[in-house]
C-alpha cells in the first residue's frame, strides 16, 4: 500500500470519527433537551400553584382551585408537546444521518471492490488501451490513466456508472457488485443486457433472501456469458478472462 493510500484511509477513518461524534452530539443534545424541558415543566407547576393559592385569598376558594388547575394543565400540556415535538425532530435527523452514513459504507464497498480487484498495476490491451484500477484509456479518454489514484478510480467509477444508472436503488449488495463489474468489462452497455434478462423493476427491488434470487443470478450469468463470447469472437485471448469474472460475481454457493 502506497502513502497516498494510506492518506485516503485516514481521511475516511476520519471522516467516519467526525460523523460518530456528530451522532454522539446530537444525542447528548436531545438528552438535555429532555431534563431541561422536565425542569421547566417543574418550575412552571409549582410557579402556578403558587399563582393560584394568592388568588384564593381574593376570590371563592372553588373558582380558585378551578383556574389554577386548569392554567397548570395548559402549561403542562404546552411544554409536553414542545419537549415532544424537539425530541421527535432530533430523532428524525439522527436516522437520517445513520441511513446516510450506511448509504456511504455500501457505495464504497460496491465500488471499491472493483477498484481493487482491478489493482493499480498499469496494463495494456488492444481493446481499453492503458488501464489502472479498472479505468481504461481508450473508453475514458478525458482520463490520464497513468497519473489516477485509487480515489480518483472511485470517483470516476461512481460518477460514470454507479450514479446515472442508480445503482444505490438496488436491494441487494450482491447484484450492485456484479453489475459494477460488468460495467468495467462492457460499459453502461452492462444494464441494457441486464434489463433485457430480468425486468428493471424486479432487478431493483430483488433482495438476496427472495426464493428466486439464485434463479435471476444464474439467468445474469447465462447472458452476459452469452455477449462475452459473442464480443470475445474478435477478441479470443481476453475471452477466457470475462469469462471467468463473469462466474465469479455472479456464482451462487
Amino acid at each position: 500500500m502506497d502513502r497516498t493510500d494510506r492518506t485516503e484511509r485516514l481521511e475516511i477513518i476520519l471522516i467516519y470519527s467526525i460523523i460518530f461524534g456528530v451522532i454522539v452530539l446530537i444525542n447528548g443534545v436531545v438528552f438535555l433537551a429532555i431534563v431541561k424541558a422536565k425542569t421547566n415543566n417543574i418550575t412552571n407547576t409549582q410557579v402556578s400553584t403558587h399563582e393560584a393559592y394568592s388568588l384564593e385569598s381574593a376570590t371563592r376558594p372553588q373558582d380558585s382551585h378551578i383556574l389554577a388547575s386548569k392554567n397548570t394543565l395548559r402549561e403542562t400540556t404546552a411544554t409536553t408537546n414542545e419537549s415532544s415535538d424537539t425530541y421527535s425532530n432530533l430523532n428524525k435527523e439522527i436516522e437520517d444521518l445513520k441511513k446516510a452514513l450506511a448509504t456511504e459504507r455500501t457505495v464504497e464497498y460496491v465500488v471499491y471492490s472493483v477498484v481493487d480487484y482491478e489493482g493499480g498495476a498499469i496494463t495494456y490491451d488492444e481493446i481499453g488501451g492503458t488501464t489502472k484500477y479498472g479505468i481504461a484509456s481508450n473508453f475514458h479518454p478525458d482520463i490520464n490513466v497513468y497519473s489516477i489514484t485509487r480515489k480518483d478510480a472511485f470517483n470516476i467509477l461512481y460518477a460514470r456508472y454507479y450514479l446515472p444508472n442508480r445503482l444505490y436503488k438496488f436491494q441487494s449488495v450482491r447484484i450492485q457488485v456484479a453489475l459494477m463489474h460488468m460495467c468495467v468489462l462492457f460499459g453502461n452497455r452492462a444494464f441494457t443486457i441486464a434489463y433485457s434478462t430480468v425486468p428493471e423493476e424486479k432487478l431493483i427491488n430483488l433482495r438476496d433472501s427472495d426464493e428466486e434470487f439464485p434463479v435471476i443470478v444464474e439467468q445474469l450469468r447465462i447472458s452476459f456469458k452469452q455477449h462475452a463470447m459473442k464480443v470475445g469472437i474478435k477478441n479470443q485471448k481476453y475471452l477466457r478472462g470475462w469469462l471467468n469474472r463473469i462466474e465469479k460475481v455472479f456464482y451462487i454457493g
